[in-house]
């Protein structure tokens, strides 16, 4: 799926959705129905910018809705509930990935991951900050001082990902702390120098999962944010040194 267009390479956006998450493990009260209408509102908002893979992992019937029939610039994979939810969301997030890729038979060389229902308003620079990379094989936010990478949204080559992050999510387990942010920091940390935070500060419109409180999306916060990555590249372009 990945093309070029006017002679630039097109990085497709891969959205990840649980539509009725585990009601064991769910961390908030939304509603399918809500977080249905979550799904397509950013669906529909990526497709302007990108050819978008939609994976849904809870069974959900997708073809009820127009919106999921597939089109050249819409493919949908569903797959069945995780048998061990209990094991956390990126457990299952990420076992979604590694059984796309696994059954994909022509797979994007590179694609932008991004969590369903989170909306980065500015979508447009941080696919051409993708599509510019010509050395690093994974572009994602690590923070030092918290030792976790941010999962919700990382650009990735796919033969990285196959030989360095696949079968990962097998030693998440989100009961003893051992989140996909945590288990993924620790892996990166032993792979070759191919590794680097993006250069742009996303602009998020999204509810936290954990928590079901709303992102702070103002645009004078963004920019003092963006202000502090560009000088934390001068010194570490691997890890972010200041607070989420």
């Amino acid at each position: 799926m990945t093309a070029s267009t006017g002679g630039k390479l097109e990085i497709p956006i891969v959205l990840t959705a649980t539509i009725v998450p585990n009601p064991v493990t769910a961390a908030t009260t939304a509603s399918p129905e809500t977080r249905l209408a979550e799904y397509l509102k950013s669906l529909q908002f990526y497709l302007q910018f990108a050819p978008v893979i939609f994976l849904e992992n809870s069974g959900y019937p997708l073809e009820r809705h127009s919106e999921f029939a597939e089109t050249a610039r819409l493919r949908v994979k569903r797959f069945s509930p995780s048998a061990n939810p209990l094991r956390g969301k990126g457990y299952q997030e990420f076992e979604m990935l590694d059984a796309w890729l696994a059954a994909e038979p022509q797979t994007p060389a590179r694609w932008l991951k991004i969590s369903g229902r989170y909306q980065l308003h500015n979508i447009a620079a941080i696919l051409d900050e993708c599509r510019r990379e010509s050395y690093n094989q994974l572009i994602i936010d690590q923070t030092a001082r918290t030792r976790l990478a941010r999962t919700y949204f990382f650009c990735v080559n796919t033969d990285f990902y196959r030989q360095q992050l696949a079968g990962l999510y097998q030693q998440c387990d989100d009961r003893t702390g051992e989140w996909i942010e945590r288990v993924l920091f620790r892996k990166l940390k032993t792979v070759p120098e191919e590794v680097r935070l993006f250069v742009t500060q996303p602009r998020i419109t999204a509810i936290a999962g954990s928590s079901g409180a709303a992102f702070p999306s103002g645009r004078g916060q963004w920019l003092g944010k963006q202000m502090l990555r560009n000088l934390n590249r001068l010194v570490d372009r691997k890890y972010l040194w200041y607070p989420k």
